[in-house]
């Protein structure tokens, strides 16, 4: 069903969680990867600390997951023009204007290589979200493993698409969960390889891809990642329509920032990429394809 489905690197990332419109709720974050506000030296001062950590930071389970995102005037101003020129034909299907260059040309990109340098928070923040959707006295329904996952008495259910080297979803999420991973040759054979007791799904073959292939015994859907996979689809409703037929109690979707990347109109400067989005287009986007997002 799903074909070259792939994960990618970016500086700047909007990390977005979803819930389908099966919840009454939806929940997203926005949010930076790591770097110094500052390069001077201040005697007896602590670093800046990461943005990326702040973020972390407000997603322990203390704080509400599920509160609404507040926009101000501004924003909401904007996303009314937004949704405004889109309706005028000044805007694609994508919510992108139309004077946007697409790159129609993008090369495959191969991360069997990467660790936890890009978005990691994206993955602590599911992994913050699983824990609260699937706490650990769960009743017994969804927690008593299965296939690979049988003996390592792990709950819930979390898919990864475009798990990339799959570093960071072995590290933050398959030590309490079942995961699955879904990534395309070469990356397949080297999860394969590397990670021999996790389940790998080869999103190249249609046939493997369907839910009844990998999710036999029915499992509960619970968090889905895709992390910086959707720029490098030249159709991203196929990409969201496949996420959305999945079922998932919630989505954590995450794509680089075209705010602070140039050309601001395009083509993006990453040759993988196909299109990149504002943090507002994007909300639209997925918006109008059946996600509602729910925080920012």
């Amino acid at each position: 069903m799903l074909q070259k489905m792939v994960h990618r690197t970016g500086k700047l990332s909007s990390l977005l969680r979803f819930y389908s419109d099966t919840l009454l709720t939806a929940y997203l974050v926005f949010g930076m990867l790591d770097f110094h506000c500052s390069k001077r030296k201040a005697a007896k001062k602590l670093p800046p600390q990461p943005i990326s950590t702040k973020i972390v930071n407000s997603l322990q389970p203390s704080g509400d997951l599920f509160a609404l995102t507040h926009y101000d005037k501004d924003e909401q101003e904007l996303m009314e023009e937004i949704r405004k020129e889109q309706e005028s034909g000044e805007r694609d299907n994508y919510y992108l204007p139309k004077s946007y260059t697409a790159r129609l040309d993008n090369k495959h990109f191969n991360d069997i290589g990467g660790k936890d340098k890009y978005q990691k928070e994206v993955y602590i923040a599911a992994m913050l979200l699983a824990r609260k959707l699937v706490p650990s006295n769960d009743n017994g329904n969804n927690n008593a493993g299965h296939g690979k996952h049988q003996q390592r008495n792990r709950r819930g259910l979390v898919l990864d698409i475009g798990a990339g080297s799959g570093y960071k979803l072995v590290k933050f999420l398959s030590p309490e969960f079942e995961t699955v991973g879904f990534e395309t040759e070469p990356a397949i054979s080297f999860l394969r390889k590397k990670y021999p007791n996790e389940e790998w799904v080869d999103s190249g073959k249609s046939e493997e891809s369907l839910p009844e292939s990998w999710n036999s015994n029915s499992r509960k859907p619970d968090v889905c990642i895709c992390s910086d996979v959707i720029e490098h689809i030249h159709n991203p409703n196929d990409l969201a329509q496949f996420l959305l037929s999945l079922k998932y109690k919630a989505y954590v979707i995450s794509t680089p920032k075209r705010e602070a990347r140039k050309p601001f109109l395009g083509p993006p400067v990453n040759t993988h990429h196909v299109r990149e989005w504002t943090l507002h287009e994007f909300k639209m986007y997925l918006e109008s394809l059946g996600f509602r997002v729910v925080k920012s």
